[in-house]
């Protein structure tokens, strides 16, 4: 290989993007050429000082955007709080002090009577009183062994679920319906 050939290979070889086998030749001829070796060491050196540089400026222009960022932040949030007009300068009357209510003694616990009630559903009355003079009736009490009878338990089901099919159809032997589609047709 001509040195002239191997210089211009050696910014490939620099930046790692040789294939193999020209990397093979290549170093073949570096062990021999002291002066490719040189230019070789040249290169690298300043492959590290412009990856320095680029390292250096990728950090200065990150600060610049933050410091931008916080200033454009800092703008809009003076200009948002100075849109709002100042507070009135003349000072707002005292507030009255506040009556603070006295403590009332608990009152005595009384026993509950033991004899269990339900409510009933009692409907309103058929009209609205007019007058807070008027009675209005209120609801009664029904003890408990008088209330409703037990009703039968409920099927436990959704409101949107079918009841199920009284009896199931199933298809005589050699029909070609399925069970979910209804009765059988006879053959023709």
């Amino acid at each position: 290989m001509k040195c002239q050939d191997v210089r211009r290979a050696l910014p490939l070889l620099v930046a790692g993007e040789m294939p193999l086998t020209e990397w093979a030749l290549l170093e073949t001829h570096l062990v021999e050429c002291a002066e490719c070796r040189a230019e070789l060491d040249r290169q690298r050196v300043r492959a590290a000082q412009r990856a320095r540089i680029r390292r250096r400026n990728s950090t200065a222009a990150a600060l610049v955007a933050t410091a931008v960022v916080l200033v454009v932040a800092g703008a809009s949030f003076y200009v948002y709080e100075s849109s709002f007009p100042p507070s009135p300068a003349a000072p707002s009357p005292p507030a009255p002090p506040v009556a603070r209510p006295t403590p009332v003694p608990p009152t005595p616990v009384q026993a509950v009577p033991t004899t269990r009630t339900v409510d009933t559903a009692i409907p309103p009355p058929a009209r609205i009183p007019a007058a807070a003079s008027e009675i209005v009736p209120r609801p009664v009490r029904v003890p408990a062994a008088v209330a409703r009878p037990a009703e039968p338990p409920a099927e436990e089901r959704m409101p949107t679920q079918a009841r199920p099919p009284a009896a199931a159809v199933t298809a005589g032997p050699g029909a070609e319906a399925m069970p979910t589609q209804g009765a059988s047709r006879p053959a023709r």
